[in-house]
């Protein structure tokens, strides 16, 4: 069905030079929009957290040392007879090394290739020497521990996709919301043309009036009753002039816009064919929504929390190292003949007695992860029911607009006829109010039905993601 600007011209008042639609105000609103800026700052971040953990994986070169390390004190010497001796010393002890460390990310730990070097110098017997090791592969290894890389690789990647849909849900949202605004300044346009043209209209009737009662075809009631409906269109024009400036302002605060004009709003020309299959509309919702990524990454965390509190009261970490080591007075005679250096230690921690701590944390854990499966149904199903209505009244909402377009129509055309009956003096003032009355129901409900359609489609929007 088409709805032409020429029909809209009917009672929406052009007060400046152009007009404006409904997507133009959109538009204009995702490109300046606070609400819209703030979801794509939360898109970077969530983006940064992703190469962040990304780069956490990635292998890393460290420098690391103390040059120098410069002392001159006095310490004790405890002497045979059990006496403390106290003697000078002016020392340096220096020490440099790198180190190349990949994580683990499938166990949790690391394996890395060193080197370093040590120098000690004694200022009072003018001595030094060098000890170092020249190659050394070390693994560090906790057994039975919270990999962190693993519940990260699974939720992280949640989060970046979340930002994205989150950031076309508000663009959905703030589409809703402009919607509503917009046609509540059409609605009370509308009003206004209508308070305008009951103006004009009873002023021209009141003249005609007044005539008759010269003439003494009439009473002063009639009189009386034409003035009052004057004052009431007044009033009720100063209303709708005041609610149309008020409104404007709600619209151009939800599109960070800075013009102050007021616009004729055009009013959308086609209205869009949806596909309302249950089913297929779920489908598309699983896939555009964020609610269903946020359903599964509440369920990776506390999975994951789970997991840490499991694994954090047994503490096992393995390491191991094996490389070369030698010592000397000068620094090539570190790489001569290397000698073999083998580390190996499995340090632990076992709680025998916890007084139920850990159970309890668990009992709470698991608790939690029911908490928030519950809560992911009860929040997908509130979603079903509120689709299933909006598939079933928006084919209603259409229809409903395709019959009050013909009772517009046709209360305009009765109203016309009735007026010029009246001014003609072939029917009573008081056929001619209620033809208006009519009139005007018609051109409201008219209004309205396409303002129901259109905020039910951009609603759906909201809930399932299509376009149209």
């Amino acid at each position: 069905m088409k709805f032409t600007f020429l029909a809209s011209l009917l009672f929406i008042i052009s007060v400046s030079t152009h007009s404006q639609t409904l997507q133009d105000y959109i538009n204009q609103g995702i490109s300046n929009s606070f609400k819209i800026q703030s979801a794509k700052n939360d898109l970077s971040i969530a983006e940064a957290g992703l190469a962040i953990y990304q780069s956490s994986l990635k292998p890393t070169l460290a420098l690391n040392g103390n040059v120098p390390s410069f002392n001159k004190d006095n310490f004790e010497v405890r002497q045979p007879d059990g006496t403390l001796k106290f003697l000078n010393r002016s020392q340096n002890f220096s020490n440099l090394g790198f180190s190349f460390t990949q994580p683990l990310s499938f166990s949790g730990g690391s394996i890395s290739l060193n080197t370093d070097l040590r120098r000690f110098d004694d200022f009072v017997s003018k001595t030094k020497q060098y000890n170092g090791t020249p190659a050394f592969l070390q693994l560090n290894q906790p057994l039975f521990a919270y990999n962190k890389y693993k519940w990260d690789k699974k939720i992280e990647p949640l989060k970046m996709e979340e930002a994205r849909l989150t950031l076309q849900l508000q663009t959905n949202q703030l589409s809703y919301e402009i919607c509503q605004a917009f046609f509540a300044v059409v609605v009370l346009q509308m009003e206004q043309q209508l308070a305008q043209l009951n103006l004009e209209n009873t002023v021209t009737n009141l003249s005609i009036e007044k005539r008759r009662v010269q003439l003494g075809v009439s009473t002063e009631d009639k009189v009386l009753q034409l003035e009052i409906q004057q004052l009431n269109f007044q009033q009720m024009l100063e209303e709708a002039t005041l609610g149309v400036q008020n409104n404007f302002v709600l619209l151009r605060t939800l599109t960070n816009s800075s013009d102050t004009s007021t616009l004729s709003l055009q009013l959308p020309e086609n209205t869009p064919s949806l596909l309302l299959n249950k089913d297929e509309l779920i489908a598309t919702a699983k896939k555009k929504l964020p609610m269903y990524l946020s359903f599964q990454r509440k369920k990776l965390e506390t999975a994951s929390s789970t997991a840490k509190i499991m694994s954090e009261t047994n503490q096992i970490n393995l390491t191991a190292s094996f490389g070369l080591t030698n010592a000397g007075n000068t620094i090539p005679s570190i790489y001569q003949n290397p000698n073999d250096q083998q580390r190996f230690n499995i340090g632990f921690s076992v709680p025998l007695a916890t007084w139920g701590k850990k159970k309890n944390s668990l009992v709470l854990a698991k608790l939690r992860e029911k908490q928030v499966e519950i809560t992911n149904q009860a929040e997908e199903a509130s979603f079903v029911a509120e689709l299933t209505n909006l598939i079933t009244e928006i084919p209603v909402t259409r229809r409903k607009i395709s019959r009050s377009f013909a009772l517009d129509t046709l209360s305009q055309k009765r109203f016309a006829i009735t007026n010029r009956l009246y001014q003609s003096g072939k029917v009573s003032l008081l056929e001619v109010q209620a033809s208006q009355t009519e009139r005007d129901n018609g051109r409201r409900n008219y209004i309205v039905s396409l303002k129901e359609f259109w905020e039910k489609c951009y609603y759906l929007r909201i809930k399932t993601g299509i376009k149209f």
